[in-house]
C-alpha cells in the first residue's frame, strides 16, 4: 500500500526543489505566497506548513514586512532542535569534547602558519583576563568563547568558525547539568589558555599542540569522574 506523504511534507519538499531548481542562495527572496503557492501547485496552508518547517531547520528566515528569504548557513537550528538526550548526560559531554578535540588539533598546525599580530595580541589579553577572572573566583564563559574564535579565524574558514563555536555552544549547554568548577579547575584552565598563547607567540608548534592537549586533557580527566559507568 502507497504510503501518503502529510501535505506539510510535501510543500517542505517543493519548496526545497524550488530554492535548488533556481539556484537561490543566502538571501535571496522567494515568491509571495500566493504567487509560490500557485507556482508549486498547493495550498497556501500546507506551504505555510512546509514555510515554518524550513524555517525551524535554518533553511530559510522570514523579515517580517519584507517577506521570507533563503537564509544564510548556521548551525544555530541544530542547537534549538538537539534531543533531550543529548543535553541531559555527562557521557554526552565527555564523546563532544573528544570530538572537539580532534578538530581543533586537526586545525592548529596552520594556525601557527597564518595568525597575525594583531589576533596573538586578542589572545594574550583574553588569556590574561581569564587569569584575573580565576582569581576572583569568577567564571570567564565569554572569554573562552572568544580565545577559540580569534585563534582560528585566521584560517578564513566559515565553516570551521562555525563548527568549533557550534562545539562551544552545545559543550556549555551541557556543562551546565555539572557542579561548578572550583578555583583551582579555573585557574588551572586560565593557565592553559596563557600556555597556548605562549607557544602561538614562539612560533613552537610542537609546544603548541602539547598545551592544547594538556588543556583539553584536563577537561576529560574532569568529566571522566562524572562520567555514568558503560
Amino acid at each position: 500500500m502507497r504510503v501518503r506523504i502529510p501535505a506539510y511534507r510535501h510543500a517542505q519538499r517543493e519548496i526545497k526543489l524550488f530554492i535548488e531548481t533556481n539556484r537561490l542562495g543566502p538571501g535571496d527572496a522567494l515568491p509571495s505566497e500566493a504567487a509560490l503557492a500557485h507556482e508549486l501547485g498547493i495550498s497556501r496552508p500546507s506551504l505555510r506548513e512546509g514555510m515554518k518547517a524550513l524555517e525551524s531547520l535554518g533553511i530559510v528566515e522570514t523579515r517580517h514586512g519584507e517577506g521570507v528569504f533563503v537564509a544564510a548557513f548556521s548551525f544555530d537550528s541544530i542547537i534549538e532542535n538537539l534531543p533531550y538526550s543529548i543535553v541531559s548526560g555527562g557521557k554526552n559531554l565527555y564523546d563532544l569534547l573528544q570530538v572537539r578535540t580532534a578538530v581543533e588539533m586537526g586545525a592548529i598546525p596552520y594556525v601557527l602558519e597564518r595568525i597575525g599580530v594583531a589576533d596573538k595580541a586578542r589572545l594574550r589579553q583574553l588569556a590574561e583576563e581569564m587569569l584575573a577572572a580565576a582569581k576572583q573566583e569568577q567564571e570567564f564563559e565569554q572569554q573562552d568563547r572568544e580565545f577559540h574564535a580569534t585563534m582560528f579565524r585566521c584560517l578564513d574558514n566559515a565553516f570551521l568558525s562555525r563548527l568549533i563555536d557550534l562545539f562551544w555552544e552545545v559543550f556549555h549547554r551541557l556543562n551546565q547539568s555539572l557542579e561548578s568548577p572550583d578555583h583551582w579547575s579555573l585557574e588551572s584552565t586560565a593557565l592553559d589558555h596563557l600556555s597556548i598563547v605562549d607557544m602561538i607567540e614562539r612560533g613552537d608548534k610542537t609546544g603548541l599542540l602539547a598545551a592544547h592537549q594538556r588543556h583539553f586533557g584536563s577537561i576529560l580527566a574532569r568529566l571522566e569522574r562524572t562520567k555514568p559507568a558503560a
